[in-house]
């Protein structure tokens, strides 16, 4: 096992331990891994991402995963009902992304339902792993950041607008697709060549629709 594997593996033993409600739930591993590279980078000249944590000095490393645990227990903290059993916070994340969905694009909700496709199958992950297996570890840097100076509830609440303009920007080619093509096409996503400026964009957009509905609590039904 590497280093970074390693390293991982103590933060979520640990983290499990002390949150017996939870335990381990797939998903969290990815959560750890832009506060490591981040704090990697403090140590360290060249890309994080093909830097070998061994080489470091057993002190550096030891440095790196204490500051990744406990950036990443505040971080889960906020959305600990997305983990605990049955996941309440994620199922109630995607049905109010649905409902957010139909009133900033009701042509692409009204296809999406023609299709049979739901929610669920597609934005699961998307709240589960907050879209990184979607956009690349420096992406979601990028998007963290702005999450972070959001506030704590960011990562619940800003989140969710995030999620439904990332699928509002795919609107003209879903709509012309299939139940298959539009689950194949969102999960493989052309993101790879997203760089700040696509990131910033999207969170534009999400802002813009934070600004417009959060407040409006109705277009969530009865319950917030």
């Amino acid at each position: 096992m590497d280093a970074s594997s390693y390293t991982t593996e103590r933060i979520l033993y640990v983290w499990a331990i002390r949150h017996p409600a939870s335990g381990y739930v797939q998903g969290i591993n990815d959560l750890a891994t832009p506060f490591f590279q981040v704090f990697l980078s403090t140590y360290i000249d060249s890309d994080p991402e093909e830097f070998d944590p061994s080489v470091l000095p057993p002190n550096v490393l030891n440095a790196v995963e204490a500051d990744t645990f406990w950036c990443l227990s505040r971080l889960l903290d906020g959305i600990q009902d997305n983990y605990i059993a049955t996941q309440p916070g994620i199922h109630r994340s995607v049905k109010r992304m649905a409902e957010l969905v139909a009133r900033i694009d009701a042509p692409l909700a009204a296809h999406l339902v023609s299709e049979n496709v739901e929610f669920m199958q597609f934005a699961f992950r998307w709240m589960n792993c907050l879209l990184m297996r979607e956009i690349s570890v420096q992406n979601t840097i990028r998007m963290w950041d702005t999450y972070l100076a959001e506030g704590a509830d960011a990562f619940s609440q800003f989140h969710l607008y995030v999620c439904s303009a990332f699928l509002v920007r795919w609107s003209k080619k879903l709509r012309e697709m299939d139940f298959q093509g539009i689950i194949m096409f969102l999960q493989s996503l052309p993101t790879q060549g997203w760089g700040d400026h696509e990131i910033e964009l999207l969170l534009s957009e999400a802002f813009v629709h934070y600004s417009t509905w959060h407040n409006a609590q109705s277009h969530f039904g009865k319950n917030k």
